[in-house]
């Protein structure tokens, strides 16, 4: 088997992309760490060394950057008695560079670094001349105890360190979850659901149920019948793929530029959303408290900043379903007349049905189920949830030729500082170690 001719694909491109893809490793020794103990006992004389604000605009593109609009080619129309064409499970026809379920784009990112703690609210391309939008929530690097449950024991040394960039993506899957009710609860879907905590009760949506005339399969021969656990941890794991590609890209793109970090588990993600703030401030999440008796608060969103589709920041669960229709169909929306949409204007006329009033009426059913045995929603998965972080920073080579061959660090890892930095003089790198707080 033979690879393609230059002619049809430039050869030295590709060959960059396999070295980002060969070289592809965690490197957790930065500027001004230590590893205290055990064989690979080593101090840097280095000062930590903050990233640039073009290293971060770099590395903010990679994860969730602006790129436009995506293709949105789906089926929008079903087949004649058919089971499929509903495209308009598509959120938005707004593109970044990571895939989204249903392009909600319900994973952001927070931003931690010596200066504050950030809320990302909008990354355009770095050769746009546009910065990205950062809104600082507070002054000073977010503190997050190094002990457990808070930070896993074998991160406590190297992760959120002076002179790094900490990146937390937080994934809004509650969003994800009515949106996804409204297809699930389509004639072409048709799935039932029933609460084998509360005695398999049909989640609120018993006239909605075949047997009783209406259009979900209640019949367990249909295959179409979950329960609530299955499918809140379906549509929990759905949603937070998303981080997983976010970070895996800021990774790449990190090897591409020639710094160090990696990805890590975040330990106890409901104390970094700020479960606990007693203990530490966190995210600045509002933990909602349920009515019910024994069932855990729920994260919510940040007020002001990034507010999700539950109570106290909408009036109700059925509220929250309205408000999505609106967002999706009404005026300014994707499939409204005034909508911009990807395709030729001759497309672009064509209408595109909405989510039929069953699945609507069936959807808001099941929410107020959920918040009247539960008193949050969703019941066993937390509308807001986060469970890995992304670090960069800038490594220390001399670890690196102490204790490994030389392979292990790519030529690109020791020019770095050459080629992103190469107007700094030392006294302004050790200028930037001062404010980092080192």
């Amino acid at each position: 088997m033979t690879g393609p001719t230059s002619s049809a694909l430039d050869t030295s491109t590709l060959h960059s992309v396999l070295q980002v893809f060969r070289h592809r490793k965690t490197r957790r020794f930065g500027c001004g760490m230590e590893i205290p103990g055990g064989p690979l006992r080593y101090r840097s004389e280095l000062p930590p060394i903050p990233l640039s604000k073009e290293e971060i605009h770099y590395l903010l593109f990679a994860g969730i950057g602006q790129t436009g609009m995506h293709l949105g080619d789906m089926q929008y129309a079903p087949r004649p008695n058919g089971e499929d064409g509903q495209g308009m499970a598509i959120m938005s026809f707004q593109g970044r560079t990571v895939p989204s379920p249903c392009a909600a784009q319900a994973t952001r990112l927070f931003m931690t670094d010596d200066t504050g703690l950030y809320f990302v609210a909008r990354v355009p391309d770095p050769e746009s001349g546009e910065q990205p939008v950062l809104i600082k929530m507070r002054d000073g690097r977010l503190v997050i105890p190094r002990e457990m449950p808070y930070m896993l024991s074998f991160n406590q040394w190297y992760a959120n360190q002076p002179g790094s960039l900490y990146l937390i993506p937080v994934t809004d899957v509650a969003s994800v979850y009515l949106n996804l009710l409204l297809v699930l609860f389509s004639e072409e879907c048709g799935y039932f659901v029933v609460d084998t905590d509360r005695g398999s009760a049909p989640c609120g949506l018993d006239t909605f149920r075949r047997s009783r005339g209406g259009h979900l399969h209640d019949d367990p021969g249909r295959r179409r019948t979950m329960t609530l656990r299955d499918l809140d941890g379906a549509i929990s794991d759905t949603a937070l793929q998303e981080q997983a590609v976010a970070c895996q890209n800021m990774f790449l793109m990190e090897q591409a530029i020639g710094l160090g970090g990696g990805i890590h588990s975040v330990g106890s993600g409901r104390h970094l959303l700020g479960w606990e703030p007693q203990i530490f401030e966190g995210l600045g999440f509002h933990f909602e408290p349920s009515s019910i008796a024994g069932v855990r608060s729920n994260p919510v969103g940040v007020a002001r900043v990034w507010e999700g589709p539950c109570p106290p920041f909408t009036l109700s669960v059925e509220d929250a379903v309205r408000s999505l229709m609106t967002s999706k169909f009404d005026e300014g929306g994707p499939y409204s007349s005034s909508g911009a949409r990807p395709w030729i204007d001759a497309v672009n006329r064509e209408p595109i049905r909405r989510h039929s009033e069953q699945a609507v009426e069936a959807t808001i059913a099941f929410c107020n189920y959920i918040m009247k045995e539960y008193g949050r929603f969703p019941a066993h998965a937390d509308a807001f949830k986060t469970v890995i972080a992304f670090q960069a920073h800038h490594i220390d080579p001399a670890f690196y030729d102490r204790f490994y061959p030389q392979p292990s660090l790519p030529l690109i890892h020791r020019v770095h500082m050459d080629h992103w930095h190469m107007h700094e003089s030392a006294a302004d790198r050790g200028e930037d170690s001062e404010r980092s707080g080192r």
